[in-house]
């Protein structure tokens, strides 16, 4: 066995090396006992106790020596069957009492504890010459050196920051000592003992003269000593300072505030040593090189000190920030830049720092920031120079940048020798001082009380500088660098613009601090000039006539600065209102000057290479992909959208990204020719040209992309022919986790979902393979995965139905199927396949394949082919009692497959000895889709069992009966007989409880007056009789009521509204016989009459008129359709849903045939029946023909993207849950509104929903469903943080909701937006 390192020469070196290491420690200990305890417990406290030699060694002798050992004891053991989990720490100890019971650790341990005593007692013999006079200062140690050295970059030997650290005694100097050396060190003395007494500071630990009491006069006597001129003296000086400041102890207040006072006394001394600023900065100059060093050791430890000096009183703090604004505060009371008779302070620290970390660490945390504003207000010249320069600067902006070509290099290591700079000129000092400046200010206006120190007044200004001016002066800087030439690439680091730029960037971070200072129409104006520039018709009009303009086309890199800043501008809510509606964000005072407008028209122009005009260069693809960059920032919202949408910035896009595709198709890979050495050149040339042409395709896809991100974008994208195309692109970025943009973490979820929502959305999702992903990952988290290996242990199962792995799957498969047409496209007209057998690792890919396996089981054979049967069929029924939320889901999946009676069927057979079904997790889902889809009824109206059992509960556990056949037991059904929310109340019952007054009934009185007013006198006072009675006697609103006021408004409305033509109904009783209703229709009906029933507003079984009624209502409206070529299934024959407003319009007139076909039939001339009455627009020949080909409904289009739009300015925090779930409030708000309703609201809630958008206007449909957001928001906020949002607002009925509750929000919201809204529902018909 070897010894290395833990014998002779080598174990002496290490211990030393160790206790030098330790000496810290040792010293805070103060006596023995508390030395020895902590160097026991060093390992626990010591963060790098295991990297020292010593300690490694000994680490490695142990495995060495005793790990063979250690594994026959382990094998011994486990041969005996004594390893379990259970009895490991008893086992532990076992084998280690054996270990150290054997010979072979006996004998390492007395070998070991000989050697430590020989290599100990050679220390102490010669403690003196070991310890006493810096022996160890030239340790090398890597370790030492990095846990006490913060190193200062430098190139020579006598750097003050080397690793000496350890150059210290361990014994304390004695009183006598510290009084020689005090007195050693006066300026009387000659230059040897003062050398001495220099040589005997840096040999202890700076901490034991500080604390002494000669401090002061060691204090003053190292003053003087830092001044003499003399090479040596300086030296040893600089290096005490630096060894000082190598700890965190409180006593660096000390040594900074004596650095600080030198360099105080430099610049005030009258000798001369601090140049002239038009005389430049020589390095190579002693005592400027003198200076260089104290300045960078000041700023060292000024960004150092920040990381422990909460540790210390407060005096500590105050006295550090004291002194360094004192000294930086000297020269700063002079004139113009430019003409201060000598350096200050702040330009060597620009050339040390020219960013000025240590002033934004100092700024950071609110503990130094608030007494470093507090001071500055003392020290406020250091402010208003840096405005001063940056003024000044911009002013001018002509510099010699010849003088700078090394300048970025000298900023990152201000040395002397190695062939680097050592001579700065005037202009480059003064440039060093702007760039201080402006990260200075920059930092400062990020908080409020810097902003404070505006405005400020300057000597020789007519008026004080604001924020708006200072801010203004940099834009200039960035936005017409045309004077600056900077030589060499590598220095473009500290090109001005780009330093600004970065700056303005930091500013927008804030969006607080950006509305406050940015958010200026001066400051934009002054930014986007350049942009404008290009527009300026007359500057090229004047320039293609022959006229000499002063006109220089801004470069690619100014372009790009502002596309920079602008773009984050636009990443916040306020910046985005901010460029669309410039200073007063007033949205309904729109202008076309505001920045958003004129980056749209920059861009449309870029796009089309109508730019420039003028005959100079145009710009680049990376310029024109930045604003385009911009541009998708703002319409990816509804309001961007709506202030961009007259750019046709969509088809403007594809026609690009058409011709770069084709460009891209013609560009062919070059063959080897025979001149191949010199078609190099070309072919390089070709492939960059071809990646070049891919990329661009690429941006435009992305940008084209970001239309689906809103219900109309999605329909602007889809109208443009390359939806297929984009969800291409979008699930090759989804697949790979890529972040939507530089400015978006998330999103691909929502737009997804936002797709999903339309049939050819869902269309173009499987034709990129997304389904088919989706169903293959949901299969592989609860059955199996395609590439799964055979396993020795199984995999553990959760306890949980639905766990925290597939509940995420579920969520998003839910997204995409909760939208009927979407539903429709890949379920209508498509069997089951119902297999005789299936394979154990037979995978679904379809949503068709989905519903047979998990939902569907029906036979013996897919309930075998399933691994985990129970927890897989939950699943399945959980995503289909989603499913069924929607009505047209649900009538389609029970006419196509039936599935009430299966799911009757397995509770019949799932049942015991005594004929009782059983209750399980299967049974109680069951029972619950069931109940769901067989009552109809909002909150009140019906009662859904609970999928669990009460564990609480010892005895009826589960208080709601299960059952295996239709109807439904009472159980479900409450009773609402006799509701007054349904029937009129008598007049006697009235005056029994005291309603009845002359006032009670105003609308029936104006509906019933003789001679009412005529047209629109008679809709604005109709209004405002509703208005007044929803809001404070809505009870008295009753049914027939309600009846009363369609019947009497109809007809007057639709001589004054009327968008569509009134056209002649031609079907005859022939005609309506040979037309033959949908199995869905059918069933639709059914649940119609059992509602109506239930609700005591028909009284008999009326199937057969609500039949006849659908069909007089289906063949009027198929006269208005035409067929259309489409490959969507949703628009192959007439609509496949159920006419739920027509179910309603019959239930409300009671039954009464006559009565709701006329309603229907003059109804059908509003502009609201193609947002209340879905079939009205189905193909219909009153739509534009891409509009109706597109599959897309205006309900969703218009009313979605509408309800998005209020919700991102009224309710931020819904819109922002929303998004984060990744469901879309225009899809629930579709899912409500197509279906009237039902489900989600009491049937009163429901008829005044349809009297309300009929007299008040179509728009209260889009304020109806803001205010049902507004009343859930509690609920969808919580909803949000379980992520589960799409299944709380698919299955919970809106509960405590009241229309006259919120009718007052709704008319605040009329109010704000009906000018917007309400024109844009009505403009359907144009194209």
């Amino acid at each position: 066995m070897t010894w290395r390192g833990l014998e002779g020469e080598d174990l002496k070196n290490n211990i030393r090396q160790l206790i030098i290491d330790f000496e810290p420690h040792i010293r805070e200990a103060g006596n023995f006992e508390i030395a020895e305890e902590t160097l026991i417990h060093l390992e626990e406290n010591e963060q790098h106790f295991h990297r020292f030699e010593f300690v490694k060694q000994l680490k490695r002798k142990i495995d060495e020596a005793l790990s063979p050992l250690i594994e026959d004891e382990i094998e011994k053991f486990a041969m005996a069957g004594q390893v379990d989990t259970s009895g490991q720490e008893t086992l532990v100890s076992k084998i280690t009492q054996s270990v150290i019971q054997s010979k072979p650790y006996c004998d390492m341990s007395r070998k070991m504890k000989r050697y430590l005593t020989e290599a100990v007692e050679e220390l102490i013999k010669n403690f003196d010459a070991e310890f006493g006079s810096g022996k160890h200062k030239e340790s090398s140690d890597p370790l030492i050196y990095h846990r006490h050295c913060h190193h200062l970059d430098s190139d020579e030997e006598e750097s003050s920051c080397d690793s000496s650290f350890n150059q210290g005694m361990l014994l304390l100097p004695n009183s006598e000592e510290l009084q020689s050396v005090a007195d050693k060190l006066h300026k009387n003395r000659d230059i040897q003992s003062r050398t001495e007494a220099m040589q005997i500071l840096n040999q202890n630990m700076p901490a034991d003269f500080i604390n002494s009491d000669f401090w002061p006069q060691i204090r003053k006597n190292l003053l003087d000593v830092m001044t003499e001129p003399e090479d040596s003296l300086t030296h040893l000086s600089m290096k005490f300072v630096t060894r000082a400041f190598m700890t965190t102890s409180p006593q660096t207040r000390e040594i900074y505030t004596l650095l600080a006072e030198y360099l105080i006394g430099q610049f005030q001394s009258r000798r001369g040593t601090i140049p002239k600023i038009k005389n430049g900065l020589d390095i190579t100059n002693p005592a400027i090189t003198k200076l260089v060093k104290a300045f960078r050791l000041l700023n060292e430890f000024q960004q150092e000190t920040t990381n422990y000096w909460i540790r210390y009183p407060d005096r500590y703090i105050e006295e550090i920030l004291e002194s360094t604004l004192n000294l930086f505060s000297i020269h700063q009371m002079g004139g113009p830049v430019g003409t201060s008779s000598q350096l200050s302070p702040i330009h060597f620290i620009a050339l040390i720092d020219p960013k000025a970390q240590w002033f934004i660490k100092w700024m950071h945390g609110n503990y130094s920031r608030q007494r470093l504003l507090k001071l500055l207000e003392k020290y406020r010249p250091i402010v208003v120079n840096a405005v001063r320069h940056c003024l000044d600067f911009s002013a001018n902006r002509k510099l010699p940048f010849d003088l700078m070509s090394d300048f970025s290099d000298s900023f990152n290591k201000i040395t002397v020798g190695g062939g680097r700079r050592s001579y700065y000129a005037g202009a480059e000092l003064e440039y060093a001082y702007f760039i201080h400046s402006v990260y200075l200010l920059g930092r400062l206006l990020c908080f409020t009380n810097g902003r404070k120190f505006f405005p400020i007044k300057l000597k020789d200004a007519d008026e004080p500088v604001t924020i708006k001016k200072l801010l203004v002066s940099l834009v200039l800087v960035v936005v017409d660098p045309s004077s600056f030439t900077m030589p060499r690439a590598h220095s473009m680091s500290y090109e001005p613009s780009t330093l600004v730029t970065e700056i303005l960037k930091i500013l927008c971070s804030h969006e607080q601090t950006a509305e406050i200072c940015l958010y200026k129409d001066e400051i934009t104006t002054a930014l986007l000039s350049p942009v404008s520039q290009f527009l300026d018709t007359q500057c090229n009009k004047a320039e293609s006539e022959g006229e000499e303009v002063d006109h220089n086309t801004p470069g690619e890199s100014t372009l790009l600065h502002i596309a920079d800043i602008v773009s984050m501008i636009a990443s916040s809510t306020k910046g985005r209102r901010h460029l669309m509606y410039g200073e007063r964000k007033d949205m309904f005072n729109r202008t076309k000057s505001s920045a958003a407008h004129i980056i749209a028209k920059f861009t449309k122009k870029a796009l089309l290479g109508e730019i420039p005009r003028d005959g100079s260069s145009s710009p680049s693809k990376s310029v024109i992909g930045a604003y385009l960059y911009i541009c998708r920032q703002l319409y990816n919202t509804c309001e961007g959208l709506l202030v961009l949408y007259q750019y046709e910035l969509h088809n403007v896009i594809v026609r690009v990204w058409k011709e770069a595709f084709k460009e891209s198709a013609r560009s062919v890979t070059p063959t080897p020719s025979e001149n191949s050495s010199s078609d190099s050149d070309s072919v390089v040339t070709a492939r960059h040209g071809g990646l070049d042409i891919t990329a661009w395709e690429d941006t435009l896809r992305d940008n084209l992309l970001n239309f689906a991100s809103s219900a109309k974008g999605l329909l602007l994208l889809q109208q443009t022919g390359a939806m297929n195309e984009c969800m291409s692109f979008m699930y090759a970025r989804y697949e790979k986790k890529l972040q939507v943009s530089k400015c978006e973490k998330f999103g691909y979820g929502y737009m997804v979902t936002q797709v999903a929502a339309t049939a050819p959305g869902m269309i173009a999702l499987q034709k990129t393979g997304y389904i088919k992903s989706l169903i293959s990952e949901l299969w592989a988290v609860l059955e199996c995965g395609a590439s799964d290996t055979h396993l020795f242990t199984p995999k553990s199962w959760s306890v949980d139905a639905i766990d925290k792995s597939s509940h995420k799957h579920m969520i998003r498969l839910l997204n995409v199927l909760s939208a009927f047409p979407a539903v429709y496209e890949v379920l209508a007209t498509k069997p089951l396949p119902s297999k005789p057998e299936y394979g154990f690792r037979e995978i679904p890919t379809t949503i068709v394949d989905f519903v047979d396996r998990l939902i569907m089981v029906d036979s013996e054979a897919k309930i075998h082919s399933l691994f985990n049967f129970e927890e897989s069929h939950t699943f399945g029924l959980r995503v289909l009692n989603v499913m069924i939320c929607c009505l047209d889901t649900f009538l389609l999946l029970q006419s196509q497959y039936n599935f009430q009676e299966t799911l009757l069927t397995a509770q019949g057979y799932n049942h015991n000895l005594k004929e009782e079904i059983i209750l399980d997790m299967l049974s109680l889902e069951r029972n619950h889709i069931l109940v769901r889809s067989f009552l109809i009824g909002g909150p009140s109206e019906r009662i859904l069992p609970p999928r669990s059992i009460d564990e609480t509960k010892k005895t009826g556990a589960y208080s709601f009966p299960l059952f295996s056949s239709y109807p439904v037991p009472r159980e479900y059904i409450p009773s609402i007989g006799g509701r007054s929310t349904i029937k009129q109340e008598t007049d006697v019952k009235k005056k029994v409880l005291g309603f009845f007054t002359s006032s009670d009934n105003d609308l029936g009185k104006f509906l019933s007056a003789k001679k009412p007013e005529k047209g629109q006198a008679w809709l604005d006072k109709c209004k405002t009789v509703l208005s007044k009675m929803l809001i404070s006697k809505p009870d008295l609103l009753k049914a027939n009521l309600m009846q009363q006021l369609l019947e009497v408004g109809i007809p007057i409305m639709s001589k004054i509204q009327d968008v569509f033509p009134l056209l002649e109904y031609t079907g005859t009783d022939s005609a309506l016989k040979a037309l033959k209703l949908s199995q869905l229709q059918k069933n639709g009906i059914k649940m119609a009459i059992r509602y109506g029933l239930h609700l005591k507003v028909i009284h008999n079984d009326v199937t057969d008129r609500l039949t006849h009624l659908l069909k007089q209502c289906s063949y009027y409206l198929q006269q208005q359709q035409k067929p259309v070529e489409s490959s969507l299934e949703y628009l192959h024959s007439s609509y496949g849903g159920f006419d739920w407003f027509a179910a309603t319009i019959f239930l409300m007139f009671g039954g009464n045939l006559e009565k709701s076909w006329n309603f229907l039939h003059k109804f059908s001339t509003l502009g609201c029946s193609g947002y209340l009455w879905i079939p009205r627009l189905h193909c219909s020949v009153h739509l534009p023909s891409d509009l109706m080909c597109s599959g897309i409904s205006p309900l969703f289009s218009s009313t979605g993207h509408n309800i998005e739009l209020i919700l991102q300015i009224e309710l931020p925090l819904v819109a922002s849950a929303f998004k984060m779930s990744g469901f879309t409030p225009a899809q629930i708000c579709f899912h409500w509104l197509k279906q009237c309703f039902w489900n989600y609201l009491d049937w009163t809630e429901i008829c005044q929903y349809v009297c309300l958008c009929i007299v008040m206007g179509i728009d209260y449909q889009v304020y109806l469903c803001c205010s049902i957001l507004k009343h859930q928001q509690k609920n969808i906020m919580e909803h949000m943080q379980t992520q589960d949002l799409i299944i709380y607002l698919k299955e919970t009925a809106i509960s405590g909701f009241r229309i006259s509750n919120y009718m007052t929000y709704m008319m605040s919201l009329e109010k704000k937006y009906r000018d917007t809204i309400f024109r844009d529902m009505l403009n359907i018909t144009r194209p």
